[in-house]
């Protein structure tokens, strides 16, 4: 892959928006053609509203968050920007990530505080405000998500429990939280710490730590649902630490650059890895790394600029 620039690089990245941009319009639409035959509003939302094209919403949230975060900090900002922010946004909403809607929304403010002239500060806040306002006072799928998450989660009963019935009302927090759990107990029972099981040979072991706490076959496809334990699971801790190690470069790079695309792609990634084995997942990995691989290739291109500029003065 050849050395590009910036202004390459947020070329690239804005067609792919405006790809994201058509996508979204393209399931919205088909949402709104079933919900007038079959009256169920839940193909608006989540997993059901990217189902046709077998499509899981974690993975779709992340890619348009990017999108949104890229034209947000580094597009002028054009009737076609603007229409699709719009756009994504409510795709983003549909989706009905919490984790990622809440991470989306952390990293929107704090850029806009810190990029953003005080007028036009004003004005996105008041935008933003009013989405949460809405989201808050109205009846919605998005609230009652984070409503159930609230009042069903019993954490206590999840990591002390001896034993769960078939019909356990599980969340993704409680689900989550009890993987974590019989990860540590593989990790004392088995001896992994520096070898890990190898790549997907602990689906076995999870298989066999939930049939002896009698969860829901259900849930026997689920691998651990956290990049950090998945990835410490099955490469012991080096393969840990390597990851930890990628994230840190991309923080690194935000910290001497301050360009957000970083700070983005860093924070969005922490947030996702710790509810999802995203880079165990080929449409993950991807991503995440031609991204990663993207936003790096631009630096020695710039570096040797700078570089050459100073040599010809």
């Amino acid at each position: 892959m050849p050395g590009i620039t910036k202004k390459t690089r947020n070329i690239i990245l804005y067609y792919f928006s405006l790809g994201i941009s058509v996508f979204a319009l393209f399931f919205i639409g088909r949402a709104f053609v079933v919900f007038i035959t079959e009256q169920n509003q839940d193909v608006f939302f989540y997993h059901s509203f990217v189902a046709p094209l077998g499509l899981n919403a974690i993975y779709i949230s992340a890619f348009t968050s990017l999108c949104i975060l890229f034209l947000l900090f580094d597009r002028k900002k054009t009737r076609i920007t603007i229409l699709a922010m719009g756009i994504l946004s409510i795709f983003l909403l549909m989706l009905s990530s919490k984790i990622i809607i809440v991470a989306t929304s952390i990293l929107g403010v704090f850029g806009v505080i810190r990029t953003f002239k005080r007028t036009m500060i004003f004005k996105l806040i008041a935008v933003f405000v009013s989405g949460i306002l809405l989201l808050v006072f109205t009846s919605n799928p998005i609230k009652q998500r984070f409503e159930r998450e609230i009042s069903v989660s019993n954490v206590k009963e999840v990591l002390e429990s001896e034993q769960f019935n078939k019909i356990y009302d599980w969340t993704g927090t409680t689900i989550r939280l009890f993987q974590a759990r019989i990860f540590s107990e593989m990790l004392m029972e088995d001896g992994i710490f520096l070898t890990g099981y190898g790549i997907s040979n602990s689906e076995d072991r999870i298989i066999k730590k939930q049939k002896e706490y009698n969860l829901w076959q259900g849930y026997y496809t689920y691998n651990f649902h956290n990049q950090y334990i998945q990835a410490f699971a099955e490469l012991g801790i080096f393969g840990l630490l390597f990851l930890f190690l990628m994230l840190g470069a991309i923080l690194k790079q935000y910290m001497r650059d301050k360009d957000m695309l970083f700070l983005s792609l860093f924070f969005i990634m922490f947030v996702v890895f710790i509810t999802e084995s995203y880079i165990w997942r080929q449409r993950g990995l991807y991503h995440f790394l031609i991204l990663y691989c993207l936003y790096f290739k631009t630096i020695p291109m710039n570096r040797s600029h700078k570089k050459y500029e100073t040599n010809t003065h």
